[in-house]
């Protein structure tokens, strides 16, 4: 074999050596960028993926909480109000059990007042109580004192409950739910146990009252809601209201 034929060989041996050399870089460089790129979009898809439910829950909480806390204005707003008969005003209720009715759990404290039609009522969320549905716990509730008519008995009702159908609530319990006159004290303390900021009393009359409600499903989280109300037949410059431990 000639010297030429053996330095061809060699040279060919020599760039296909150095071009496999070069196509294994290529391919570890071209690996750990991909893996760079897969890492990192994995991290912005999980980000976007935990933004995404948080908002959803958030609106699904938002969802609940206007359709509740309509329900509540539309009841607190109307509630009566007598300078001669101090009975016949809005009461805070803090007791855990209803005293009327079937004794349910309070989860947070409940109000009661007389409603536009002079109809005695009292507004709560329901805790959970042995023997009963677990089902019927966190929701909204009122419950519509018995009716006695001394002079025509077929005007006598029962006591009953009124509550949304549970569907309404998407998976959301309500865990907490508390009243207080807005001009008072106990709304700055309720605002700071809810993380409500800029709430004062100085800044309402008597007449405005404060709902505040938690809110918490097992998938989206727990959040915290606020809302005013005003009672039009209750004057703006009336003591605080009375609050009971209950209604024995």
């Amino acid at each position: 074999m000639s010297m030429n034929m053996i330095r061809l060989i060699k040279e060919k041996l020599n760039i296909k050596s150095s071009h496999s050399g070069s196509t294994l870089i290529e391919m570890v460089v071209s690996f750990t960028l991909l893996a760079i790129f897969l890492s990192t979009a994995t991290v912005i898809i999980s980000n976007v993926t935990n933004l995404y439910y948080h908002v959803r829950g958030e609106s699904y909480a938002r969802q609940v909480g206007d359709i509740v806390t309509q329900k509540i204005v539309s009841e607190i707003s109307g509630a009566r109000y007598s300078a001669t008969n101090n009975n016949y005003n809005p009461v805070i209720y803090t007791e855990s059990s209803l005293s009327v009715g079937d004794g349910e759990k309070v989860v947070g404290n409940s109000i009661a007042f007389y409603d536009g039609t002079d109809t005695r009522v009292r507004i709560f969320a329901s805790g959970y109580a042995s023997g009963k549905d677990p089902n019927d716990d966190g929701i909204f509730q009122i419950f519509y004192y018995p009716i006695k008519d001394e002079t025509d008995s077929t005007n006598d009702r029962v006591g009953t409950y009124w509550g949304f159908d549970k569907k309404i609530y998407n998976g959301y319990k309500i865990t907490r739910m508390n009243f207080a006159q807005a001009n008072t004290s106990l709304n700055e303390q309720l605002a700071a146990e809810y993380n409500i900021a800029d709430v004062h009393k100085d800044q309402y009359p008597s007449n405005v009252m404060a709902v505040y409600m938690t809110l918490k499903s097992e998938k989206y989280g727990e959040y915290n809601i606020c809302r005013f109300v005003k009672m039009y037949d209750y004057p703006e410059d009336v003591d605080d209201f009375i609050i009971k431990a209950s209604e024995n």
